[in-house]
């Protein structure tokens, strides 16, 4: 069975996209919030709203991986019961938050790996309807804006306002890249939109909050700016639509073929067995037939070799079903992650179109002073919302029920590579099901059943990996490049274990020998690019 023709594939894929206009995101653009620093507000004059309140996300610092933990120590010192809580709801201390984290910092001295935020609002510390909106909002705000981005986040109620710290792993754990900015433009804009999101999230709880940036008068050209994408997200998630449906189609294809594929290799290896069986009792009746110089003994002889000619065969007939196999994990794998692709963009989809509902609202209470354009465009939003909250439901569990099968697509002797990667997946998951909205019990059982197989998948993680160290220290000659030992070294990072004294020294020779028979690089011009830091946000940010 061959893989998938993937030029098929894409000149099919083409075809459902054919009516859709392209827009690019870049992924700092889709994870956004804050403002206005940098701009004077003398002689700006503009009517406030007394019955709505400032939403307010401060940068506290931007964080070396050294100065992390100091960070997590102090949010926690304040906290409620002395736990950090993470992007999949657990209760974590800054200990193993960093043992988490450690392989997502740079290695450069002066890389800049976390951001300290603060999350505020002006309200009783004693009220736990309040506190928990606060909490719902700040955990809404991270998984819509931040997704993909590990954090550790604590309420503080010690102080006249009740406060949120995050301190949130720049490192993006599903496309491995770090959130960086081509401009300081970028910055304000960056942190406005994630202020918005954060207003609108504490509205949808019925708080009234919104972001009052000194560019009151920006509103509604921000709204304009919206509407502009909105039209196309409107009519456009049909299109989603069938490229999903193409996604799911392929996949259940996958599927179906893995099922029969085990089914056959089941069948194959019970029939193996009875071969061998049957190998083993004329074996023995050879030799006893050879001992006695027996002339059966050529008979049987000439039996025997037709035999182990048979297993040879089935053998092979076996060993290619398991390539199958290996296929078929692959090629459901990257399916897998262009459905979670798919996912976000439509996620993003519902995010714009429910800030373009919340700035419709601000700007035009109650429908009054709207166009008739602009009142039926809200019109057709509000459909739009309906049915995208509950396909991002439906598509979720989808992509859940998929994962859980794909995880357990296992080829013989799969790579700790491979491994590694399914384990991805399950974490992948689990992050998306915290932040996905589903009901509670619904939620659980998911939870439940991605926990089992990431149980599943270490177990089978350690027996490669056990398999995999034998191997290595039984050979005396090794150098340190060998697929094998790197094997051993992703498992060590995968399983977090303790390395092998003498492999880790051939493993240090070994990266030493590399580092010193490479070309000296051309360093490339950064200039261009802006570290955020506690300067460039200073003042409301």
């Amino acid at each position: 069975m061959s893989s998938i023709d993937w030029n098929k594939y894409f000149d099919e894929l083409k075809a459902i996209k054919a009516g859709r206009t392209k827009f690019t995101k870049s992924e700092h653009k889709n994870i956004s919030f804050g403002s206005g620093g940098g701009f004077s507000r003398t002689h700006i004059n503009f009517s406030k709203n007394k019955f709505s309140k400032q939403s307010v996300i401060k940068m506290i610092s931007n964080l070396p991986k050294d100065s992390i933990k100091r960070c997590i120590d102090y949010t926690i010192k304040n906290s409620l019961d002395g736990y950090a809580i993470n992007e999949k709801e657990e209760r974590v201390s800054s200990e193993e938050v960093m043992a988490e984290w450690k392989k997502d910092f740079g290695t450069n001295k002066n890389s800049k790996d976390a951001w300290h935020l603060m999350f505020s609002i002006k309200e009783s510390c004693s009220n736990k309807r309040t506190l928990k909106a606060l909490q719902d909002s700040v955990k809404s705000v991270l998984g819509s804006n931040f997704a993909g981005h590990k954090y550790a986040m604590v309420l503080h109620t010690h102080q006249n306002n009740p406060h949120v710290h995050v301190v949130l792993n720049k490192r993006n754990q599903f496309t491995n890249k770090k959130i960086h900015f081509d401009s300081k433009d970028e910055i304000r804009n960056f942190f406005d939109d994630t202020r918005s999101n954060f207003a609108y999230a504490l509205s949808a709880r019925g708080f009234k909050y919104e972001n009052k940036n000194f560019l009151q008068k920006d509103l509604k050209r921000e709204f304009n700016h919206i509407k502009s994408n909105i039209k196309l997200e409107v009519d456009d998630y049909t299109a989603k639509d069938k490229i999903n449906n193409y996604y799911d189609k392929k996949q259940d294809i996958n599927k179906e073929k893995y099922k029969a594929t085990t089914s056959r290799i089941e069948v194959m290896n019970d029939e193996l067995e009875r071969l061998k069986k049957a190998n083993k009792e004329l074996l023995d009746l050879f030799l006893q037939y050879s001992k006695k110089r027996n002339k059966k003994a050529f008979k049987f002889a000439k039996e025997l070799k037709q035999s182990n000619k048979i297993i040879k065969e089935k053998s092979i007939k076996i060993l290619a079903e398991i390539k199958k196999i290996n296929k078929l994990s692959y090629e459901a794998t990257r399916l897998n992650e262009m459905k979670l692709e798919n996912y976000k963009d439509r996620s993003n989809a519902l995010i714009l179109l429910e800030n373009f509902n919340h700035s419709y609202n601000q700007l035009h209470p109650k429908n009054k002073g709207a166009s008739k354009a602009d009142w039926q465009n809200h019109k057709k939003v509000k459909r739009a919302i309906a049915v995208l909250r509950n396909q991002k439901d439906d598509n979720a569990i989808k992509y859940f029920d998929d994962s859980l099968v794909i995880t357990r697509m296992l080829g013989s002797n799969e790579s700790l590579f491979k491994l590694g990667k399914k384990l991805d997946i399950i974490d992948k998951n689990l992050y998306i099901l915290e932040h996905s909205g589903l009901g509670i019990d619904e939620a659980k059982e998911y939870k439940k059943r991605l926990n089992d197989n990431k149980e599943f998948l270490a177990e089978v993680c350690h027996k490669r990996f056990d398999y995999v160290a034998t191997k290595l220290l039984k050979d005396e000659n090794l150098k340190g490049d060998e697929f094998l030992f790197k094997e051993y070294f992703k498992g060590v990072e995968i399983l977090n274990l303790k390395p092998n004294e003498r492999l880790l020294k051939i493993k240090k020779e070994a990266d030493l020998k590399a580092k010193f028979s490479k070309s000296p690089k051309v360093k490339k011009d950064k200039s261009k690019n802006y570290n955020l830091d506690k300067n460039m946000v200073k003042g409301r940010v």
